[in-house]
């Protein structure tokens, strides 16, 4: 029996989910859920949907939907708590891109809530699926760097500059999961600093991906510079930013017989 899937959001990354359960053997879109009539129309011709789908501005349409047992939830970082809590609330299973809430609070109580629903709560952190870091986890573990000494990230591109989350939380959740994941631990210290750029312009015409109101926050950092320090002693030392043309999408372990690099824009990892 295939799973009935609701996507909120068609933006970017939710034209993603579309295609992905689209081809999954085990999966059945049900719903489309966008406030931009223009968005559910381009995914509609897209992807050539089946006229029982229904394409919704308003995910109060689908509630009680026959079929429906998940949610995927694509849409700005502000609005996650709010969709996942009613969801799982409503008994379905929950798809939530990063981050799953801004406040530990929140992520918390959704974690005790899918447990008290019985239903299972996934964030989508895409790069922990990705064969490179795979293969990085294998080298890691079988000790091929020596011993670890530091590593880095840079996580850099020229837009789309948020607007209810800044650089930290729209871009950093990736190196720090792969971080985790490559050395088995979780930080046990975590300093940030960021700058804010004049940025009114960029935003004037930058699009909103949600399916509930949101509103901007003040001084949305641009730039960051994050260290993570883990139990071994290992730091980690990431570099954020939205305004930099020079698009980057790299990691790097150092250890005291080699170095392990992740460089997406290189498609492969030495």
């Amino acid at each position: 029996m295939k799973i009935g899937i609701a996507v909120l959001g068609a933006g970017r990354w939710g034209v993603n989910l579309i295609r992905n359960f689209l081809e999954h053997p085990d999966s059945e879109i049900l719903a489309v859920i966008d406030p931009h009539p223009e968005r559910l129309a381009a995914v509609q011709k897209q992807f050539d949907l089946n006229s029982e789908v229904i394409l919704a501005a308003d995910r109060s349409q689908v509630q009680g939907l026959p079929g429906l047992t998940a949610v995927a939830i694509a849409t700005p970082a502000s609005t996650h708590y709010t969709l996942a809590a009613a969801a799982l609330k409503a008994g379905y299973h929950v798809l939530v891109e990063k981050p799953l809430a801004l406040k530990l609070a929140e992520a918390i109580e959704l974690c005790e809530l899918a447990d008290k629903q019985q239903r299972q709560l996934f964030v989508d952190h895409t790069y922990l699926f990705h064969p490179a870091i795979a293969k990085g986890q294998t080298i890691i573990q079988q000790n091929q760097l020596g011993n670890l000494r530091y590593g880095y990230a840079q996580r850099t591109h020229f837009e789309p500059v948020r607007h209810d989350v800044d650089a930290l939380w729209d871009l950093a959740v990736h190196d720090i999961a792969i971080f985790n994941t490559w050395l088995q631990q979780m930080p046990i210290q975590v300093t940030a600093t960021g700058k804010v750029f004049p940025k009114t312009e960029i935003l004037q015409d930058a699009p909103q991906d949600s399916v509930c109101s949101i509103e901007p926050l003040a001084e949305l950092a641009d730039l960051v510079w994050v260290t993570l320090t883990y139990p071994s002693g290992f730091q980690a030392f990431i570099h954020l930013c939205w305004l930099n043309p020079d698009r980057q999408r790299r990691l790097t372990v150092v250890g005291s017989s080699g170095t392990l690099i992740f460089d997406e824009m290189q498609s492969k990892t030495r």
